[in-house]
Protein backbone atom coordinates (compact mmCIF):
# COMPACT_ATOMS: atom_id res chain seq x y z
CA UNK A 1 0.00 0.00 0.00
CA UNK A 2 3.21 2.38 0.88
CA UNK A 3 4.18 1.60 -2.46
CA UNK A 4 0.98 2.81 -4.42
CA UNK A 5 0.90 5.53 -1.93
CA UNK A 6 3.98 6.58 -3.59
CA UNK A 7 2.85 6.35 -7.02
CA UNK A 8 -0.14 8.08 -6.46
CA UNK A 9 2.36 11.05 -5.11
CA UNK A 10 4.21 11.22 -8.05
CA UNK A 11 1.01 10.98 -10.70
CA UNK A 12 -1.97 12.06 -9.01
CA UNK A 13 -3.56 11.29 -12.04
CA UNK A 14 -3.13 7.99 -13.11
CA UNK A 15 -3.37 6.88 -8.89
CA UNK A 16 -6.30 9.39 -7.51
CA UNK A 17 -7.71 5.94 -6.69
CA UNK A 18 -5.06 4.50 -4.22
CA UNK A 19 -6.18 8.01 -2.13
CA UNK A 20 -10.12 6.59 -2.23
CA UNK A 21 -9.35 3.27 -1.46
CA UNK A 22 -7.22 4.55 1.87
CA UNK A 23 -10.32 6.67 2.68
CA UNK A 24 -12.82 3.78 2.07
CA UNK A 25 -10.67 1.28 3.83
CA UNK A 26 -10.91 4.05 7.07
CA UNK A 27 -14.30 3.99 6.88
CA UNK A 28 -15.19 0.08 6.90
CA UNK A 29 -12.41 0.06 9.92
CA UNK A 30 -14.70 2.31 11.65
CA UNK A 31 -17.61 0.62 10.23
CA UNK A 32 -16.04 -3.01 11.48
CA UNK A 33 -15.44 -1.33 14.80
CA UNK A 34 -19.28 -0.02 15.62
CA UNK A 35 -20.48 -3.55 14.76
CA UNK A 36 -17.71 -5.45 16.77
CA UNK A 37 -17.90 -3.34 19.67
CA UNK A 38 -21.53 -3.01 21.84
CA UNK A 39 -20.55 -0.45 23.53
CA UNK A 40 -19.92 1.61 20.90
CA UNK A 41 -22.68 0.76 18.37
CA UNK A 42 -26.70 1.11 18.57
CA UNK A 43 -29.60 -1.41 18.41
CA UNK A 44 -31.04 1.38 15.82
CA UNK A 45 -27.92 1.94 14.05
CA UNK A 46 -26.71 -1.52 13.74
CA UNK A 47 -28.56 -2.30 10.29
CA UNK A 48 -27.51 0.59 8.47
CA UNK A 49 -24.15 -0.20 9.34
CA UNK A 50 -24.23 -2.84 7.79
CA UNK A 51 -26.04 -1.68 4.83
CA UNK A 52 -22.89 0.96 4.70
CA UNK A 53 -20.38 -1.62 5.18
CA UNK A 54 -21.89 -3.53 2.79
CA UNK A 55 -21.76 -0.73 0.47
CA UNK A 56 -18.34 0.41 1.13
CA UNK A 57 -17.29 -3.20 0.63
CA UNK A 58 -18.61 -2.87 -2.94
CA UNK A 59 -16.91 0.07 -3.70
CA UNK A 60 -13.85 -0.77 -2.78
CA UNK A 61 -13.84 -4.08 -4.72
CA UNK A 62 -14.57 -1.90 -7.57
CA UNK A 63 -11.82 0.73 -6.78
CA UNK A 64 -9.56 -2.21 -6.37
CA UNK A 65 -10.60 -4.11 -9.33
CA UNK A 66 -9.94 -0.35 -11.61
CA UNK A 67 -6.55 -0.19 -9.50
CA UNK A 68 -5.68 -3.45 -10.70
CA UNK A 69 -6.20 -2.42 -14.59
CA UNK A 70 -4.00 0.87 -13.90
CA UNK A 71 -1.49 -1.02 -12.52
CA UNK A 72 -1.40 -3.88 -15.56
CA UNK A 73 -1.59 -0.81 -17.71
CA UNK A 74 1.18 0.87 -15.88
CA UNK A 75 3.12 -2.45 -15.92
CA UNK A 76 2.33 -2.53 -19.62
CA UNK A 77 3.66 1.10 -20.23
CA UNK A 78 7.28 0.77 -17.99
CA UNK A 79 7.80 -2.50 -19.78
CA UNK A 80 7.43 -0.77 -23.02
CA UNK A 81 9.08 2.31 -22.00
CA UNK A 82 12.20 0.21 -20.61
CA UNK A 83 11.93 -1.98 -23.85
CA UNK A 84 12.18 1.37 -25.95
CA UNK A 85 15.55 2.73 -23.71
CA UNK A 86 16.70 -1.18 -24.52
CA UNK A 87 16.14 -0.64 -28.03
CA UNK A 88 17.84 2.85 -27.75
CA UNK A 89 20.76 1.50 -26.02
CA UNK A 90 21.02 -1.46 -29.00
CA UNK A 91 20.79 0.75 -32.10
CA UNK A 92 23.52 3.04 -30.39
CA UNK A 93 25.65 0.13 -29.94
CA UNK A 94 24.84 -0.86 -33.51
CA UNK A 95 25.86 2.50 -34.74
CA UNK A 96 29.12 2.55 -33.15
CA UNK A 97 29.94 -0.96 -34.03
CA UNK A 98 28.80 0.05 -37.54
CA UNK A 99 30.86 3.07 -37.76
CA UNK A 100 33.78 1.21 -36.23
CA UNK A 101 33.67 -1.12 -38.74
CA UNK A 102 32.94 1.69 -41.31
CA UNK A 103 36.17 2.90 -40.21
CA UNK A 104 38.38 0.46 -39.83
CA UNK A 105 36.94 -0.28 -43.62
CA UNK A 106 38.09 3.10 -44.87
CA UNK A 107 41.68 2.47 -43.21
CA UNK A 108 41.92 -1.24 -44.36
CA UNK A 109 40.81 0.06 -48.26
CA UNK A 110 43.29 3.17 -47.85
CA UNK A 111 45.84 1.37 -46.41
CA UNK A 112 45.71 -1.15 -49.58
CA UNK A 113 45.06 1.22 -52.12
CA UNK A 114 48.90 3.22 -50.85
CA UNK A 115 50.06 -0.56 -51.21
CA UNK A 116 48.71 -0.48 -54.92
CA UNK A 117 49.02 3.20 -56.16
CA UNK A 118 52.64 4.09 -54.80
CA UNK A 119 53.87 1.59 -56.40
CA UNK A 120 52.29 2.27 -59.52
CA UNK A 121 52.50 5.71 -59.54
CA UNK A 122 57.12 4.75 -58.79
CA UNK A 123 56.60 2.36 -61.85
CA UNK A 124 54.82 5.27 -63.85
CA UNK A 125 57.25 7.79 -62.96
CA UNK A 126 60.26 5.36 -63.61
CA UNK A 127 58.66 4.76 -66.84
CA UNK A 128 58.37 7.83 -67.80
CA UNK A 129 61.51 9.17 -66.87
CA UNK A 130 63.07 6.04 -69.38
CA UNK A 131 61.12 7.86 -72.53
CA UNK A 132 62.90 11.24 -71.76
CA UNK A 133 65.86 9.37 -71.54
CA UNK A 134 67.29 9.34 -68.30
CA UNK A 135 68.67 5.83 -68.42
CA UNK A 136 70.16 5.65 -65.11
CA UNK A 137 66.59 6.03 -63.19
CA UNK A 138 66.49 2.97 -60.97
CA UNK A 139 63.15 1.56 -59.52
CA UNK A 140 63.25 1.25 -55.60
CA UNK A 141 60.43 -1.29 -54.35
CA UNK A 142 61.01 -3.48 -51.28
CA UNK A 143 57.14 -4.80 -51.45
CA UNK A 144 58.24 -8.20 -52.49
CA UNK A 145 55.22 -8.86 -54.26
CA UNK A 146 54.67 -9.04 -58.52
CA UNK A 147 55.50 -5.29 -58.61
CA UNK A 148 58.69 -5.43 -56.77
CA UNK A 149 59.65 -8.18 -59.31
CA UNK A 150 58.06 -5.94 -61.95
CA UNK A 151 60.18 -3.27 -61.02
CA UNK A 152 63.07 -5.55 -60.78
CA UNK A 153 62.07 -6.30 -64.79
CA UNK A 154 62.47 -2.74 -64.87
CA UNK A 155 65.49 -2.05 -63.58
CA UNK A 156 67.25 -4.87 -65.49
CA UNK A 157 65.59 -3.38 -68.70
CA UNK A 158 67.11 -0.03 -67.95
CA UNK A 159 70.31 -1.53 -67.24
CA UNK A 160 70.75 -3.34 -70.71
CA UNK A 161 69.29 -0.13 -72.47
CA UNK A 162 71.73 1.98 -70.43
CA UNK A 163 74.69 0.17 -71.53
CA UNK A 164 73.52 -0.20 -75.21
CA UNK A 165 73.41 3.54 -75.17
CA UNK A 166 76.94 3.46 -73.97
CA UNK A 167 77.73 1.16 -76.42
CA UNK A 168 76.24 2.97 -79.13
CA UNK A 169 78.03 6.20 -78.14
CA UNK A 170 81.41 4.20 -78.32
CA UNK A 171 80.75 3.10 -81.30
CA UNK A 172 79.46 6.64 -82.56
CA UNK A 173 82.00 8.63 -81.72
CA UNK A 174 85.14 6.46 -80.71
CA UNK A 175 87.43 5.06 -83.09
CA UNK A 176 87.65 1.40 -82.39
CA UNK A 177 91.12 0.74 -82.75
CA UNK A 178 92.29 2.94 -80.36
CA UNK A 179 89.53 4.38 -78.42
CA UNK A 180 90.26 8.22 -79.09
CA UNK A 181 87.63 10.19 -80.79
CA UNK A 182 86.77 9.46 -84.53
CA UNK A 183 86.76 11.46 -87.86
CA UNK A 184 83.12 12.60 -87.07
CA UNK A 185 83.71 13.60 -83.51
CA UNK A 186 86.85 15.67 -84.67
CA UNK A 187 84.94 17.51 -87.19
CA UNK A 188 82.12 18.06 -84.65
CA UNK A 189 84.62 19.49 -82.25
CA UNK A 190 86.62 21.68 -84.15
CA UNK A 191 83.51 23.21 -85.00
CA UNK A 192 82.19 23.97 -81.62
CA UNK A 193 85.75 25.22 -80.89
CA UNK A 194 85.80 27.06 -83.81
CA UNK A 195 82.86 28.81 -83.16
CA UNK A 196 84.00 29.75 -79.36
CA UNK A 197 86.49 31.24 -80.76
CA UNK A 198 84.43 33.39 -83.11
CA UNK A 199 82.38 34.67 -80.22
CA UNK A 200 85.20 35.08 -77.09
CA UNK A 201 87.84 36.15 -79.53
CA UNK A 202 89.98 33.27 -78.13
CA UNK A 203 92.40 31.53 -80.48
CA UNK A 204 92.56 27.80 -81.36
CA UNK A 205 95.01 25.61 -82.44
CA UNK A 206 94.91 22.57 -84.39
CA UNK A 207 98.03 19.50 -84.04
CA UNK A 208 97.88 17.28 -87.51
CA UNK A 209 100.20 14.36 -86.42
CA UNK A 210 101.37 11.52 -89.18
CA UNK A 211 103.79 8.66 -88.30
CA UNK A 212 106.95 8.67 -90.26
CA UNK A 213 106.96 5.69 -92.16
CA UNK A 214 104.28 3.76 -91.10
CA UNK A 215 103.98 1.83 -94.48
CA UNK A 216 107.00 -0.12 -94.28
CA UNK A 217 106.31 -0.97 -90.27
CA UNK A 218 102.90 -2.44 -91.55
CA UNK A 219 105.03 -4.42 -94.30
CA UNK A 220 108.04 -5.34 -92.15
CA UNK A 221 106.48 -6.48 -88.92
CA UNK A 222 102.72 -6.92 -90.46
CA UNK A 223 99.61 -5.35 -89.49
CA UNK A 224 99.17 -6.44 -86.28
CA UNK A 225 102.60 -4.51 -85.22
CA UNK A 226 101.07 -1.39 -87.21
CA UNK A 227 97.88 -1.87 -85.21
CA UNK A 228 99.90 -1.85 -81.87
CA UNK A 229 102.01 1.33 -82.95
CA UNK A 230 98.49 2.83 -83.84
CA UNK A 231 97.19 2.58 -80.44
CA UNK A 232 100.31 3.29 -78.38
CA UNK A 233 100.55 6.90 -79.87
CA UNK A 234 96.33 7.01 -79.60
CA UNK A 235 97.63 6.55 -75.79
CA UNK A 236 100.69 8.88 -75.78
CA UNK A 237 98.84 11.97 -77.35
CA UNK A 238 96.48 11.19 -74.54
CA UNK A 239 98.97 11.21 -71.58
CA UNK A 240 100.94 14.24 -73.23
CA UNK A 241 97.92 16.75 -73.63
CA UNK A 242 96.61 19.27 -71.47
CA UNK A 243 92.96 18.51 -69.64
CA UNK A 244 90.61 20.07 -72.20
CA UNK A 245 92.57 19.17 -75.47
CA UNK A 246 90.93 16.77 -77.54
CA UNK A 247 92.40 13.54 -78.96
CA UNK A 248 90.89 12.14 -82.34
CA UNK A 249 92.04 9.77 -85.18
CA UNK A 250 91.63 11.56 -88.45
CA UNK A 251 92.50 8.64 -90.60
CA UNK A 252 95.13 5.70 -91.47
CA UNK A 253 98.05 6.45 -89.35
CA UNK A 254 96.88 9.91 -89.05
CA UNK A 255 95.63 11.89 -85.49
CA UNK A 256 94.74 15.24 -84.86
CA UNK A 257 94.69 17.49 -81.63
CA UNK A 258 92.24 20.12 -81.17
CA UNK A 259 93.84 22.79 -78.18
CA UNK A 260 91.56 24.71 -77.40
CA UNK A 261 92.30 28.91 -76.23
CA UNK A 262 95.75 28.10 -77.23
CA UNK A 263 97.90 30.24 -79.33
CA UNK A 264 100.54 29.38 -81.99
CA UNK A 265 103.85 29.73 -79.63
CA UNK A 266 101.66 27.62 -77.44
CA UNK A 267 100.60 25.47 -79.59
CA UNK A 268 104.13 24.24 -80.94
CA UNK A 269 105.51 24.23 -77.94
CA UNK A 270 103.02 21.22 -77.16
CA UNK A 271 103.55 19.47 -80.72
CA UNK A 272 107.15 19.45 -80.45
CA UNK A 273 106.58 17.20 -76.75
CA UNK A 274 104.39 15.31 -78.27
CA UNK A 275 107.16 14.74 -81.26
CA UNK A 276 109.78 13.81 -78.75
CA UNK A 277 107.58 11.68 -76.54
CA UNK A 278 106.90 9.33 -79.98
CA UNK A 279 110.61 9.50 -80.54
CA UNK A 280 111.03 7.99 -76.84
CA UNK A 281 108.66 5.38 -77.11
CA UNK A 282 109.39 1.83 -77.88
CA UNK A 283 106.70 -0.29 -79.41
CA UNK A 284 106.93 -4.16 -78.02
CA UNK A 285 105.76 -6.33 -80.34
CA UNK A 286 104.25 -9.80 -79.94
CA UNK A 287 107.56 -11.30 -80.80
CA UNK A 288 109.33 -8.90 -78.37
CA UNK A 289 110.68 -7.09 -80.99
CA UNK A 290 111.31 -3.09 -80.38
CA UNK A 291 110.24 -1.23 -82.75
CA UNK A 292 111.66 2.57 -81.92
CA UNK A 293 108.85 5.27 -84.12
CA UNK A 294 108.96 8.87 -85.20
CA UNK A 295 106.02 11.27 -86.27
CA UNK A 296 106.06 14.42 -88.12
CA UNK A 297 103.51 17.33 -86.80
CA UNK A 298 101.96 20.15 -88.67
CA UNK A 299 100.34 23.34 -86.61
CA UNK A 300 97.92 25.94 -87.58
CA UNK A 301 95.90 28.73 -85.49
CA UNK A 302 92.44 30.36 -85.97
CA UNK A 303 92.26 32.81 -86.42
CA UNK A 304 95.85 33.60 -87.25
CA UNK A 305 96.21 31.20 -89.59
CA UNK A 306 92.67 30.54 -91.22
CA UNK A 307 89.54 31.73 -91.19
CA UNK A 308 87.39 28.63 -91.73
CA UNK A 309 87.63 25.40 -89.93
CA UNK A 310 88.24 23.60 -93.15
CA UNK A 311 90.93 25.96 -93.74
CA UNK A 312 92.28 25.53 -90.73
CA UNK A 313 92.48 21.94 -91.08
CA UNK A 314 94.16 22.52 -94.67
CA UNK A 315 96.66 24.86 -93.44
CA UNK A 316 98.06 22.24 -90.57
CA UNK A 317 97.59 19.39 -93.44
CA UNK A 318 99.94 21.64 -95.53
CA UNK A 319 102.03 22.11 -92.23
CA UNK A 320 102.55 18.51 -91.64
CA UNK A 321 103.39 17.81 -95.49
CA UNK A 322 106.10 20.40 -95.35
CA UNK A 323 107.45 18.48 -91.64
CA UNK A 324 107.50 15.53 -93.88
CA UNK A 325 109.35 16.95 -97.14
CA UNK A 326 111.54 18.71 -94.97
CA UNK A 327 113.33 15.13 -93.51
CA UNK A 328 110.39 14.10 -91.04
CA UNK A 329 110.23 13.79 -87.21
CA UNK A 330 110.19 17.60 -86.94
CA UNK A 331 107.00 20.35 -86.26
CA UNK A 332 105.80 22.52 -88.60
CA UNK A 333 103.52 25.46 -88.53
CA UNK A 334 101.36 26.86 -91.30
CA UNK A 335 103.48 30.69 -91.16
CA UNK A 336 106.66 28.37 -91.91
CA UNK A 337 105.33 27.35 -94.76
CA UNK A 338 104.28 30.83 -96.15
CA UNK A 339 107.68 32.12 -95.28
CA UNK A 340 110.07 29.29 -97.00
CA UNK A 341 107.42 29.62 -100.12
CA UNK A 342 106.75 25.93 -100.28
CA UNK A 343 104.96 24.20 -102.82
CA UNK A 344 102.33 21.93 -101.30
CA UNK A 345 100.33 19.17 -103.13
Amino acid sequence: MERLLEFSHHDPHQFNSVLEIQRKWQRISQLCKQLLDPSISESGNTQSTRIELQDQLRMILQDVQQLNYRLIVFQNDANTNQAKAVRKEVRQLIAMICGLALALAIVFAYGLSRSITVPLQTLEEGVEKLGKGELSHRIALASGDELSHLAETFNLMATKLEQSQKDLYRLATLDGLTEVYNRREFNRWLRVEVEKSQRNTDQVSLIMVDIDHFKQLNDTFGHQAGDLALCEVAQLLQREVRPGDIVCRYGGEEFAVILPKTNSDDSVAIADRIRLAIAEETVILPSLQQVEMTASLGVSTFPADAQTKEHLIKQADQALYGAKTSGRNRVHQAQQNVLENKVVV
